[in-house]
């Protein structure tokens, strides 16, 4: 006999229902829909740096405007200024800002390796703009929205 015992789902911070389990099985709330609409509309969750909310909705602006090269380079400032806040030297590469924020944590070890790839590809296209959108996500759900915090 297999007996499992499965976590409640996490409240959500904003809408109160039950989402499902973050990554990794941590109990922590993926971010829903009611989170990125208020997002959206300029709430600001505590914590959450105003240049760094700014940044994410001028992203999610540019890609509804299917302007992606300006969403690109919003959401490289958004990853880099991430790393950088948690002591990574300015004058690295992308990529190296983005292994110091999975060393740390606010990308897990589980993201497919082809997002993170395409994530950083030199060719300003639509899915290396939308590849970033969910590396930036990811990373500021894990910095900021976290119960424990990062």
């Amino acid at each position: 006999m297999i007996i499992t015992i499965e976590k409640p789902a996490a409240r959500c911070p904003l809408c109160g229902d039950s989402h499902p389990p973050g990554d990794e099985g941590r109990g922590n709330a993926v971010p829903c829909d009611a989170l990125r609409d208020a997002g959206d509309a300029g709430a600001r969750p505590p914590g959450v740096p105003i240049r760094v909310q700014a940044a994410y909705v001028e992203a999610r602006q540019a890609l509804r405007a299917d302007a992606p090269a300006l969403a690109i380079g919003v959401l490289q400032w958004l990853l880099s200024h991430l790393a950088e806040l948690r002591g990574v030297n300015p004058a690295l590469t992308l990529a190296a800002k983005v292994a110091a924020l999975t060393d740390a944590g606010l990308v897990a070890k589980t993201v497919r390796r082809e997002l993170i790839e395409q994530a950083l590809a030199n060719t300003p296209s639509p899915e290396t703009a939308w590849a970033l959108m969910t590396l930036a996500e990811h990373a500021l759900a894990r910095a900021y929205l976290r119960r424990s915090g990062a």
